[in-house]
């Protein structure tokens, strides 16, 4: 493990990610685990989850919020994961209510990871 990896997964270790338990899942390829991290900011998975919301297209919102689920689960970022979930299961329900703030908390997960993972790649 390099130096820079030592601090990226330190780092994100404070965010509550499961850098162990996820590196395990990659078969414990740490190289190919920190590329799929760094990866991880250069697609916007936040911007079509808001778009989806503001234009009420329910359909397109559960379909973002369910593949940032399933990404960061699989990164083992499993706050944001749960963020997303919440957003997905209230979809799935027919419920609405605190639907905006499950995507502003959702956000703001996503931001501190991404500016964390960019900070340290």
């Amino acid at each position: 493990m390099t130096k820079a990896e030592n601090k990226l997964f330190d780092s994100l270790k404070e965010l509550g990610v499961d850098i162990e338990g996820t590196i395990s899942r990659f078969m414990d390829d740490d190289v190919i685990y920190t590329k799929f991290l760094s990866r991880f900011p250069d697609e916007d998975r936040i911007t079509p989850i808001k778009e989806a919301a503001a234009a009420g297209d329910n359909g397109a919102l559960l379909s973002t919020a369910h593949k940032l689920k399933g990404v960061s689960a699989n990164l083992g970022m499993g706050a944001l994961s749960a963020k997303a979930e919440r957003i997905v299961s209230k979809l799935r329900n027919n419920i609405s209510e605190g639907l905006d703030e499950d995507i502003a908390e959702t956000e703001r997960e996503y931001d501190i990871i991404c500016r964390t993972i960019l900070e340290n790649r």
